[in-house]
């Protein structure tokens, strides 16, 4: 374990996810600033699959819930060698394989389309209940981990909930969810709109819980790990992160955490692109 590699590692997802939206001059930059600890925690320990054969039968699956935060997911793979550079610089033009949200890439590790959000929380929670049949059916050799990715308005979606019930309810073990709680949705804090408690939510349709400092490395290892052996219950680890993690203004003082940076180039806002920002 080399922390400043680590760190390094994330900061390059940091760096690219913003550079994509910024090129494009649309996009979600704040989010996948956010996500980018857990990203590479899970691709670089955790995640059990060939990057030279994204399609291994025996590969583990990753859902994305929150479509919106796509680079997350285009920079990470950018590193593993999927994409090329061309691809990542074109994001959301036209014909790009790298539209604005994943559509179905399998051979590049996109398992799901995920544009509304709340599906992709329910398409995890079916390969989840198909993975166990096989085990069950097969035997352990066909046992793999499903991880998923969600956001603070995924969670409040509707579909989430029955999803949520039903994993719980059949003890989906090799279900796996970072819940990236950053408090912010869309153009406000998740508090203007919802108050209640998603700890005990999940809990009380028999999930396994943590809630961890999302950009802590040692804390995201132990949540995963602990994960990886539950045998009775689906895992929600709750990430507490901040939204664009790393922004500065031009005078270099913290710009961290605003709306602002959710849905729209770092460029646009308070932030200064130029700036590194992380």
């Amino acid at each position: 374990m080399n922390k400043k590699i680590d760190q390094q590692s994330a900061d390059n997802i940091r760096a690219l996810a913003v550079a994509m939206v910024e090129k494009a001059n649309s996009g979600h930059p704040g989010g996948p600033m956010g996500g980018a600890d857990f990203m590479h925690i899970l691709y670089s320990e955790f995640f059990n699959f060939d990057p030279s054969d994204m399609t291994w039968a025996f590969r583990d699956r990753f859902f994305m819930d929150a479509g919106h935060l796509s680079t997350l997911m285009y920079a990470q793979y950018y590193l593993l060698g999927n994409y090329e550079k061309e691809d990542v610089a074109n994001f959301r033009q036209w014909g790009s394989i790298t539209p604005g949200h994943p559509e179905v890439d399998v051979k590049r590790g996109i398992e799901n389309t995920s544009g509304p959000l709340g599906q992709g929380h329910t398409m995890g929670v079916g390969a989840a209940i198909a993975a166990n049949f096989l085990k069950a059916r097969f035997g352990n050799w066909m046992d793999h981990k499903i991880y998923g990715f969600i956001s603070d308005g995924g969670v409040q979606e509707e579909i989430s909930q029955g999803a949520g019930r039903i994993a719980g309810h059949l003890g989906l073990n090799n279900f796996i969810m970072f819940y990236d709680a950053n408090d912010i949705q869309l153009s406000t804090p998740t508090d203007e709109v919802t108050s209640e408690d998603t700890a005990m939510k999940y809990e009380s349709w028999g999930w396994k819980v943590v809630t961890i400092d999302g950009h802590n490395h040692d804390e995201i290892r132990k949540a995963l790990k602990d994960a990886n052996s539950e045998t009775e219950k689906p895992t929600l680890i709750i990430g507490k992160t901040i939204m664009g993690k790393g922004c500065v203004t031009a005078d270099d003082k913290t710009f961290e955490g605003e709306c602002e940076l959710h849905g729209q180039p770092i460029g646009h806002t308070g932030a200064d692109y130029t700036i590194k920002p992380y």
